[in-house]
């Protein structure tokens, strides 16, 4: 009779605990399966609003709303209160928690505004053509940007506080997830807000803008990255960009410019101080090519602005300046791109499909060549400019390439270049060593080829405190080989000197920063010294000061598959430095820059700089 009094309860206990758990597991599975809806429906939203579609917009909003508020509900329940009481099951519940807390926290403070933004600026109608974005809902932002930004840190704190004791990967990898790309976003968004009016006025708000974007080819190299032989003339006006024209230089320079009567052999676009002249040789301002052989930016866009004044077409507004390696890094976003032949087009080998490997799969089929080279541009110009990438991946192949030297940038307004300056991306050569101490060592191909595909080389800072010295020495290696036949490749200038057609012939400018001295080369003397004076002072020794910055230059032949070492020594002048900032030409292959720390001892500390170019100190 006891044992029947006892089992009933136990029963109804067992019973019940039974119910229970049953519940919290459907519980488990319905938090599961509303916070993969939302997920899904992030996707829908952010189509909807690159796309301006407001009721799609608004559809995935409240749906995204509903379910994660729904998840947080169900998480905060009297079982799952129970649940984390419970030995290694309460951490994970906790955990949990934790994630639809972070989830909520964005979506509910996040959302709202930025869906009433977006549909304060619909018009009821789709921008016409052109690629890019509609200015309009970002005319609202910088009242949305701070409310976005907040909720992103305060989700980051929340899951700050999560105690990972006995928790599940299947619970914190998401988070983690999560967690990372509020970390890339949220730089963007506060740089977004603090230069909101700026980026807005550069994407055409406030009237078209005309840009043009170089192409620069490292594998024909020049000071500032490669032969500018290609170039896009760009209108922008409320975000939507239309491609106007595409340019090359032998068109402008042998078509257009002579009919202003310009003489591209011995004339000039513009004029040079003597001290400057010197240093350069002469095809610098008569040919767009070799406009890009100075380090200083700003004069390779003068040059560019002065052939649209001979030819009577507007000024541009802005110029950028990419090369094929920038493309080939985002792509690292994009992923790999199919062609219509089913080649593959990727991150590995995109900057050899650019700058390389058709000349020597085509030959002289020039036609062939030219329909290859579009197709492969057309197809990467979609992808990048289709938006299906994450802006964080993006983001950061940007700042990869901007950390390279890859990226300049040049505007008309003063607002914009003094913004592009900020970031150590305007290209140009420092006055004074305040804000950095800038020195440099950059090439420019004479062989007339696309030899320096095959260029690879490292850069090495070191330094004498008590001396007051720095020493920056490069180690060059030429990886061609016998197979490389293109004529489009090898030297065409080589011929002519009897050089093999495999040698680089490098043009080598040692810079110092203003105040101070060079005191010797290495080589001392230049390889080679043309004395025909039809050949002006290309193939000589040169010496000169641009912007401040005393310079020598010196000829340097590189055999195939030869390793050398270029350096220069340079007496720093007396005073306060600015943080060492190291240049280099920007080649087709990765360039490894170090400076040794005891040169810390000379040169103010980088930390806290926006200039993303600075060097660090190993």
């Amino acid at each position: 009779m006891a044992a029947c009094l006892i089992g009933g309860p136990l029963a109804a206990i067992f019973a019940v605990a039974a119910i229970a758990a049953g519940t919290f597991a459907m519980q488990v599975l319905q938090v599961r399966d509303d916070m993969e809806a939302a997920k899904a429906q992030l996707k829908v939203l952010a189509a909807a609003a690159v796309s301006m579609d407001v009721p799609t917009l608004e559809q995935a909003s409240d749906e995204i709303i509903e379910r994660t508020q729904r998840a947080q509900a169900t998480s905060n329940g009297v079982l799952w209160d129970l649940a984390a009481e419970v030995p290694r099951v309460g951490s994970n519940v906790l955990a949990v928690r934790a994630v639809t807390e972070v989830v909520t926290t964005i979506t509910t403070q996040s959302l709202p505004p930025i869906v009433d933004m977006v549909s304060a600026a619909d018009t009821g109608t789709t921008p016409a053509g052109g690629l890019g974005f509609n200015v309009l809902p970002f005319l609202g932002a910088e009242t949305v940007l701070p409310t976005v930004i907040d909720s992103f840190e305060e989700a980051s704190a929340i899951a700050a506080g999560l105690d990972r004791t006995e928790v599940l990967p299947a619970v914190y990898e998401p988070l983690d997830e999560m967690v990372g790309l509020i970390a890339q976003a949220t730089p963007i968004l506060k740089i977004a807000q603090e230069h909101l009016p700026a980026i807005l006025h550069a994407a055409g708000a406030d009237g078209p803008m005309l840009y043009q974007l170089v192409i620069q080819t490292p594998a024909e190299i020049r000071a500032t990255g490669g032969g500018p032989a290609h170039w896009l003339v760009l209108k922008v006006e409320n975000g939507q960009m239309d491609l106007l024209s595409q340019e090359d230089g032998v068109e402008l320079m042998y078509s257009t410019l002579p009919e202003k009567g310009f003489d591209t052999v011995n004339g000039s676009l513009i004029k040079l101080p003597s001290a400057v002249r010197s240093l350069y040789p002469s095809e610098l301002t008569n040919w767009s090519s070799n406009f890009t052989m100075t380090p200083h930016f700003p004069r390779a866009v003068e040059l560019f602005q002065a052939t649209r004044e001979w030819t009577d077409q507007p000024a541009f507004d802005g110029v950028i300046s990419i090369d094929p390696v920038v493309l080939a890094h985002m792509l690292e976003a994009t992923g790999p791109l199919t062609l219509a032949s089913g080649e593959v087009v990727d991150s590995a080998n995109a900057a050899s499909l650019l700058m390389s490997e058709p000349y020597e799969r085509f030959g002289t089929d020039n036609a062939a060549m030219d329909a290859f080279f579009s197709e492969v541009t057309t197809v990467m110009f979609d992808a990048l400019t289709g938006g299906d990438w994450e802006i964080g991946a993006m983001w950061d192949q940007l700042v990869r390439s901007a950390d390279e030297g890859r990226i300049f940038l040049w505007f008309e307004d003063d607002g914009l270049q003094g913004l592009a300056h900020e970031y150590g991306l305007d290209g140009a050569l420092r006055e004074d060593n305040a804000e950095a101490t800038q020195l440099g060592i950059y090439f420019n191909d004479y062989s007339v080829g696309k030899l320096n595909f095959w260029l690879d080389y490292d850069q090495r800072a070191t330094c004498d405190v008590e001396d007051r010295t720095i020493t920056v020495t490069m180690e060059l290696h030429s990886g061609i080989t016998d197979a490389i036949k293109s004529e489009y490749t090898l030297g065409l200038r080589n011929g002519f000197r009897g050089i093999d057609p495999r040698t680089m012939m490098l043009d080598v400018l040692f810079f110092a920063p203003p105040g101070a001295e060079i005191l010797w080369t290495d080589p001392e003397r230049g390889d080679w010294q043309d004395s025909a004076a039809w050949q002006g002072n290309r193939f000589r020794d040169r010496a000169g000061t641009d912007h401040g910055n005393t310079a020598l230059s010196r000829t340097v032949l590189l055999e195939m598959g030869e390793t050398r070492t270029i350096s220069y020594e340079v007496k720093l002048p007396d005073g306060a430095l600015g943080p060492l900032e190291l240049r280099h030409s920007p080649g087709a292959n990765d360039t490894e820059v170090t400076v040794d720390a005891g040169c810390s001892a000379l040169f103010a500390s980088p930390e806290g700089s926006r200039n993303i170019m600075l060097s660090t100190f190993d």
